[in-house]
C-alpha cells in the first residue's frame, strides 16, 4: 500500500513538473555564398562596429574598446531600440568573430528581437575564391512563461533571429561583390 502511494504521487507529479520548464533553448544558422575572397569580407566585418556598414537593420554603434576581447558594443535597431553585446573572440586568422549580449533589464522586451540573451559566431571559409559565411546563434525567448503570446513565442523568436541575420547577410553579400 505504501509503494502504491508513492507510485500514484509520482505519476502526479511528474506532468507538473514538465509543465513548469522554461522556455528552451532556440538556435538558428544562415549561410551565404559570396564571390569574394575570405580576406575582401573580413575586411568589412572585422572591427567590432562595422556592423552598422553592412546590416540595415542596424542605426548606429558604439564600441568602448573597438575589437579588443570583452570590448562592449552598443547597437541600436532601425526601430530605435538599443542592445549591448560584448566580444568573446576576434580571430582574423580562422576568420571568427564570437560575441553575446549582454543581459537585459528583467522584463524587457526588445521590440523586433523578443529575446532575452542571445550568442552569436560569424565565420568565414574560402574555397577558390568563392567565400561562405556563416552566421550562427543561440538564444532564449524573452517571455519566460509556459503559454507566451503569439509574438513571443520560440517560432516568433527563431523567425526574428533568422530575418537578422538573412538581410545582414545579404547586404555583405551586395557589398563584397561591387
Amino acid at each position: 500500500m505504501k509503494y502504491s502511494k508513492i507510485i500514484l504521487i509520482s505519476i502526479l507529479l511528474v506532468p507538473s513538473l514538465v509543465l513548469a520548464h522554461g522556455p528552451s533553448r532556440q538556435k538558428v544558422v544562415q549561410e551565404i555564398e559570396i564571390n569574394a575572397t575570405a580576406e575582401s569580407i573580413w575586411k568589412i566585418i572585422e572591427d567590432f562596429c562595422s556592423i552598422q556598414d553592412w546590416h540595415p537593420g542596424i542605426k548606429s554603434c558604439n564600441t568602448d574598446n573597438g575589437t579588443a576581447i570583452k570590448s562592449i558594443r552598443t547597437i541600436e535597431l532601425a526601430n530605435g531600440e538599443k542592445i549591448n553585446e560584448i566580444l568573446f573572440k576576434h580571430d582574423k586568422e580562422s576568420k571568427k568573430i564570437q560575441y553575446g549580449m549582454q543581459e537585459l533589464d528583467e522584463g524587457r522586451i526588445i521590440k523586433g528581437l523578443p529575446i532575452a540573451t542571445h550568442g552569436s559566431t560569424i565565420t568565414i571559409t574560402e574555397d577558390g575564391g568563392m567565400s561562405k559565411v556563416k552566421w550562427k546563434g543561440a538564444f532564449y525567448r524573452s517571455f519566460p512563461g509556459q503559454q507566451p503570446p503569439p509574438e513571443l513565442t520560440d517560432e516568433a523568436c527563431s523567425k526574428a533571429v533568422n530575418n537578422l541575420y538573412k538581410s545582414g547577410l545579404e547586404s555583405l553579400k551586395k557589398i563584397a561583390e561591387k
